[in-house]
């Protein structure tokens, strides 16, 4: 039996509308999970840059790590990959347009992946800069039009990459995606509340795949709780 890619619960027969809990569609369904996810046919055949898009423009939540969550439940999606590259920089954006802080385009979010997609897998181990933490530089790069050549906005963009890599040191151990997303999306918020004056309530982030990863680091981690 089909599992649902959400909750992990055994699908179940069913006839009617159903809406998809990656981007909002509504379409005839012939499975839904018993807590209601569901997933359209064009989300379940998404790549993993799809979905990413797909999801952050069509959301209606204001929390960045709902958004990442979702999305790195998706089939498409590796416990570890260069795809959680292109990943926090939308969903921040798209947490911030659903607060009403940005006018966010499909664009503007095709744009703040293809910038974390220049980023090559195990860049954390080859060059010292783990690709998640940059997509979270990026985030503040792009709400705060940041460029080479300005002051406050440049030094905001770098602050929020050296916090998340960091913490990515403080850690210490082989890599977790799920870890350096989580760490980017913490610096990138912090940095919107305190340094830039966002009225936002500060995240309280658990991870979603905790005891799932070969690499779990489990207690010494900060974002894994029971």
């Amino acid at each position: 039996m089909f599992k649902c890619v959400i909750c992990k619960s055994e699908l179940i027969e069913y006839s009617g509308i159903a809406t998809c809990t990656f981007c909002g569609a509504k379409e005839e369904a012939d499975y839904i999970c018993p807590n209601g996810h569901y997933q359209c046919e064009d989300c379940r055949l998404a790549t993993q840059s799809e979905i990413i898009e797909r999801v952050c423009l069509n959301t209606k939540s204001k929390n960045p790590v709902d958004i990442v969550n979702l999305i790195m439940k998706h089939a498409s999606f590796n416990a570890y990959g260069a795809e959680h590259h292109e990943l926090a920089a939308p969903a921040i954006l798209s947490a911030l347009k659903n607060l009403g802080y940005v006018n966010l385009t499909a664009a503007r979010i095709k744009g703040a992946m293809k910038r974390g997609s220049n980023i090559p897998y195990g860049s954390c181990g080859s060059t010292g800069a783990c690709g998640a933490s940059i997509s979270a530089g990026i985030a503040i790069s792009m709400f705060t039009k940041s460029n080479y050549l300005k002051d406050r906005e440049r030094s905001l963009t770098i602050k929020t990459v050296s916090k998340a890599l960091m913490k990515l040191t403080d850690l210490g151990g082989p890599r977790c995606c799920k870890f350096s997303t989580y760490a980017g999306i913490e610096s990138a918020w912090n940095v919107l509340i305190n340094d830039l004056g966002l009225n936002l309530e500060p995240l309280n982030i658990v991870c979603d795949f905790q005891d799932e990863l070969p690499d779990c680091k489990k207690e010494k981690c900060p974002y894994y709780k029971k």
